[in-house]
Order: structure tokens, then C-alpha cells, then sequence
């Protein structure tokens, strides 16, 4: 179970760092509040436009749509054949949205955004700023997002567990 939980991790955080790259490349204003201070305070990111307000949202909205989604298929497809407790299938699905949070942390904060740094993660106005390489600023989002993540597995176990229950077993 660990295993395959932790396969179906590195699939879903593939397709975060895909939402991700997306969000950075074309709609660089939805990723502000995800950067240190001081590249807050030095961006010179232009006002979107209604027209791209309207896309981004509509962008973020289905892509956020689907990777929820595929959380909740993932155990599905995984004990559609074994009737099994609420904990399990909560546990899987844990592993799964934490791996994410590790892999968000060591390799797109710690070693793409601090280390790394390439010029697709730099916002406008912020080259050279000492955000980019503030490790702890990370590590305090990766333990914030330890309580996201556990609430986010638990929802979407529990929709995964009620179509087990009650549409497959």
C-alpha cells in the first residue's frame, strides 16, 4: 500500500509542479502571496487585466478541479476490488498529498527557488532579492502545509471512501 501511495505521490506532484509552472508562466500575479516579503514588496507586476483575471480564474479553477479529483480517484481505483476501513483509505491518501509536501519542499523550494533560482521563478523587479534563498521561509510553508494537506486528504478520502462504499463495493 506504502508503495503504491507513494507512486500515485509522485504522479500528483507532477501535476503540481505542472500547475505551478503554468500559474508562474502565464499568470505570474496569482503566485505573489506564495513568495517571501521582500519579492512582495519589489515586484513590479503589472494589474491583470479583466480579461486575464477572467482566464486565470478559469485556469485555476480546472486545473485545482482536477488535482483534487485525481486525490480522490487515486484510492479509489486502488481498493475497488478490497472493501477496507475509513483509516486506510485516509492513510493512503495522506501519503499521497504529503509526498507532494515533500517534494514541494526539497525540490521546487529548496532546490529549483533557493538553490537554482533560473529566471522563470524570478517575479519582475526581484532579481536579486534575498527571499529567493531563504530556506526557512519554505520550511515554515511546507509545516503550514502539513495541516493543509492533512485536511485536504481527509476531505477528499472521505468522498473517495463514499463512492467505495456505497457506489463500488
Amino acid at each position: 500500500m506504502i508503495f503504491n501511495a507513494f507512486i500515485n505521490g509522485l504522479i500528483w506532484s507532477l501535476l503540481w509542479i505542472l500547475y505551478v509552472y503554468m500559474l508562474l508562466k502565464c499568470f505570474p500575479w496569482e503566485m505573489v502571496h506564495e513568495y517571501p516579503k521582500d519579492i512582495k514588496e519589489k515586484t513590479t507586476i503589472t494589474e491583470p487585466t479583466k480579461q486575464q483575471k477572467k482566464q486565470s480564474s478559469l485556469y485555476g479553477g480546472l486545473a485545482s478541479i482536477a488535482l483534487f479529483i485525481t486525490l480522490a480517484v487515486f484510492p479509489i481505483l486502488y481498493y475497488k476490488n478490497t472493501p477496507t476501513a475509513f483509516l486506510t483509505v485516509f492513510l493512503y491518501t495522506w501519503i499521497i498529498a504529503f509526498t507532494w509536501n515533500i517534494i514541494d519542499l526539497i525540490i521546487v523550494d529548496w532546490l529549483i527557488v533557493c538553490t537554482i533560482t533560473p529566471e522563470w521563478v524570478i517575479l519582475p523587479g526581484t532579481k536579486g532579492c534575498e527571499g529567493y534563498k531563504d530556506f526557512k521561509f519554505h520550511f515554515d510553508g511546507f509545516l503550514l502545509g502539513c495541516i493543509y494537506i492533512s485536511l485536504t486528504a481527509l476531505i477528499m478520502s472521505g468522498i473517495g471512501y463514499l463512492i467505495l462504499k456505497y457506489l463500488i463495493w
